[in-house]
């Protein structure tokens, strides 16, 4: 494993500082805020710590309350809410100067068999036939001047279906999809794979509702932000395998707008699923193309 995946798996597992209290360091990102996929695997991590081992996690339902500063650690305090014999609910806070940032509510199962249907995966271009997207961003005049957003995403593999220039502002559909996995492999451990893709499950969602007006969380007069985030878990997978993550924007309005995800593994298993609403203010004019209904 290379030491840029070790070190994100480090950051992504909160050290147990007290009864129910974790503690954990930040992934470089942007500038001063903290990447919301950090804290939404890092809830995951410490809640997992605080749940029985034959209980396994298979959803999560959080809202971000304030922007999480970089430079400061964050503690996680865990709650348990209810532990049954086959479901359990842990509430998860997490912390900065005292005062929450993120809270979540996780739900475990015990297994158990039953009935099954899926939607089938979408016929889709396969990786090999894609570029790096990381490869892409590496060259971009604009991310070289945002260094810490390459090195949060170094140890991801990540290939657009829609090759796409994130900086440029040009309407498109709101249904997009991109393949991603890590690029090295990652031990045995189920609960790490999930870990993982917590962290991977708020990339790039909140942007499918932007595209239809032309928009990037990169154009000048808006300010965009994760509001809240829905992460289901159906099935078992790997993270070092490819994953193909269909996005799509369902409708904006109010400054917000939802997004909605389904995540499948290369042989057409769907193993997870994703909501998430963001914030979409735009000062000035709005451009020519943009929708206004």
């Amino acid at each position: 494993m290379n030491e840029d995946l070790a070190q994100l798996i480090t950051l992504l597992v909160p050290q147990k500082i007290d009864d129910g209290l974790y503690e954990a360091t930040n992934v470089p990102y942007n500038r001063h805020h903290i990447f919301g996929g950090q804290i939404i695997a890092q809830s995951v991590s410490a809640a997992m710590q605080e749940s029985d081992q034959d209980m396994l996690i298979h959803s999560c339902h959080a809202y971000f309350l304030r922007m999480g500063k970089r430079d400061q650690n964050v503690q996680f305090d865990v709650q348990l809410i209810r532990q049954g014999r086959s479901f359990a609910t842990r509430r998860v806070t997490a912390l900065q100067d005292n005062k929450p940032i993120f809270e979540t509510l996780l739900s475990f199962q015990k297994a158990q068999e039953g009935l099954a249907f899926q939607k089938p995966m979408p016929d889709v271009t396969p990786p090999e036939e894609l570029e790096d997207e990381m490869l892409r961003w590496n060259v971009h005049p604009k991310v070289r001047d945002i260094p810490d957003l390459l090195r949060t995403f170094l140890p991801l593999d990540v290939r657009h279906c829609g090759p796409m220039d994130w900086f440029k502002e040009e309407p498109a559909s709101a249904k997009t999809g991109l393949w991603i996995k890590t690029k090295d492999k990652l031990p045995d451990d189920p609960d790490l794979h999930k870990i993982i893709l917590s962290y991977l499950s708020d990339l790039m969602l909140c942007a499918a509702a932007l595209r239809p007006h032309g928009l990037t969380f990169q154009s000048p007069n808006l300010h965009g932000a994760s509001l809240d985030h829905g992460l289901w878990f159906h099935d078992e997978f790997r993270a070092d395998e490819w994953l193909f993550y269909q996005q799509e924007g369902l409708w904006s309005g109010g400054s917000r707008g939802l997004n909605q995800g389904t995540i499948y593994t290369r042989d057409g298993r769907h193993i997870a699923s994703t909501m998430q609403e963001g914030l979409m203010r735009y000062t000035g004019e709005l451009p020519d193309h943009t929708n206004r209904s």
